[in-house]
């Protein structure tokens, strides 16, 4: 068993106190500002209202100003729903913020349009940062953003150690049937009702994320070749979805009772009422500090066949740079400052994200502060962008409904996944 997590919030703030003091010297290539004479630029970045993130783009703004004293960035923060729609109309005025901080799924909204600023340094961005983070911020053969955190929900689950003693469980499940007989064992009743969910996969994220993966593990794809349509109507796509229902009507280690309900699974865990429960590593910090638990840890999900664990992913947050910037040259300069290694190791260790960068994923220092995602970490190369699904929450919504409906029996899984790929596959040419 692997330790629990009691003592990583001491880690982390002693990782944050550490960090407080660094800041780069200056010497490295885009930073050779900060000479007399230079002429003054204002930078105006939105960023949305994350109190982490806030606080370590303050850091970052405060380091920068160090090495480029020139440079004045003005940061405004928004509530996430009003951030949403105040990029939708800036963007399309003449004097939109130089540098904003997107979500990887909103990019090609906006590269479509032609909003956008390349990046100067695409080649080497795509060589530095996980494909599966950069693939949103990538279109028409161009970098657009730098994705700062891999936003992963594969992978790793949560998992209480002590129930896995109590039920004779003493390693890992090295393999699917290997996670689903432990999850039987895990599963605790009172009659028929379920009291501790085993393995619980029905939180709208996992649905559709690990669909997709037990999909991608049997070595097929979801998309097409050109990525226009999705192919639901395949063999290893109906193994994934029969899979998951399975899991409530078969093996009968979870259930729907809280489905479409605010009760998410990752709650249900950490209120002592599921033994396994795969989410994505933001939880940690959930169960930390909102539900004031630590008696738990982060255990590798197996592939669901004897194939690599590979899973699709989201691109997370990133910056971009606004094509009507009259300073472009200068938001890119501050954007690849962020992105050097020592800046985003501290930025991610601040968040309590996962890096994006790979030098940062691999640099032993991030998982000395940040242990407890270590699972995580393992994971991310074999992430895959998830493409471009054009309209996020409906593509979610058409999956999610199916699996519901094939789990309460009101369709078949050929039935709901032909559907799902027509309604999908509509949406997609609709937005083309």
């Amino acid at each position: 068993m692997k330790k629990t997590l009691a003592w990583i919030t001491v880690l982390l703030l002693t990782a944050s106190i550490a960090l407080a003091g660094c800041s780069n010297s200056g010497d490295s290539g885009a930073n050779t500002g900060g000479e007399s004479g230079e002429q003054p630029v204002k930078l105006v970045w939105w960023v949305h209202e994350n109190p982490s993130f806030v606080e370590a783009n303050k850091k970052l703004i405060e380091d920068y100003k160090k090495v480029k004293p020139h440079v004045t960035i003005d940061l405004q923060v928004f509530p996430y729903d009003a951030f949403v729609q105040k990029i939708r109309v800036a963007m399309n005025t003449k004097s939109p913020p130089d540098i904003v901080q997107m979500f990887g799924t909103w990019v090609r909204e906006y590269t479509k349009n032609g909003l956008l600023e390349p990046a100067p340094n695409g080649a080497e961005l795509e060589a530095e940062v996980f494909p599966a983070a950069i693939g949103g911020f990538q279109y028409d053969g161009q970098v657009y953003g730098v994705p700062h955190e891999f936003n992963i929900e594969n992978g790793a689950a949560l998992r209480y150690p002590k129930m896995f003693q109590e039920a004779g469980i003493d390693k890992d499940p090295a393999t699917w049937e290997e996670l689903i007989e432990d999850a039987k064992k895990l599963t605790k009743r009172n009659g028929d009702k379920i009291t501790v969910r085993g393995l619980d996969i029905t939180s709208n994220d996992s649905i559709v994320f690990y669909f997709l993966a037990l999909i991608q593990q049997q070595g097929a794809d979801f998309w097409n070749e050109d990525q226009t349509q999705v192919s639901f109507s395949t063999p290893e796509a109906e193994k994934a979805m029969q899979e998951l229902v399975d899991l409530v009507n078969v093996h009968k280690v979870t259930d729907l009772s809280k489905l479409g309900t605010p009760d998410e699974p990752y709650m249900i865990f950490f209120k002592g009422q599921s033994a396994m429960t795969p989410a994505g590593p933001w939880t940690i910090a959930e169960g930390i500090n909102t539900f004031n638990v630590q008696d738990f840890d982060y255990m590798p999900i197996p592939s669901f066949t004897d194939q690599p664990a590979v899973f699709s992913s989201e691109s997370g947050w990133g910056e971009v740079v606004s094509k009507q910037s009259p300073n472009s040259q200068a938001a890119w300069e501050f954007v690849q400052f962020m992105m050097e290694e020592e800046n985003a190791l501290a930025w991610n260790l601040r968040t309590s994200s996962i890096p994006a960068n790979k030098r940062v994923a691999e640099d032993p220092k991030y998982l000395e502060n940040a242990p407890h995602v270590k699972a995580a970490v393992e994971a991310l190369p074999n992430g895959r962008w998830i493409g471009p699904l054009a309209d996020r929450d409906y593509f979610f919504k058409v999956i999610i409904d199916t699996y519901a409906a094939i789990a309460h029996n009101k369709t078949g899984v050929q039935d709901g996944l032909k559907k799902a790929e027509a309604d999908i596959n509509k949406m997609l040419k609709a937005k083309q």
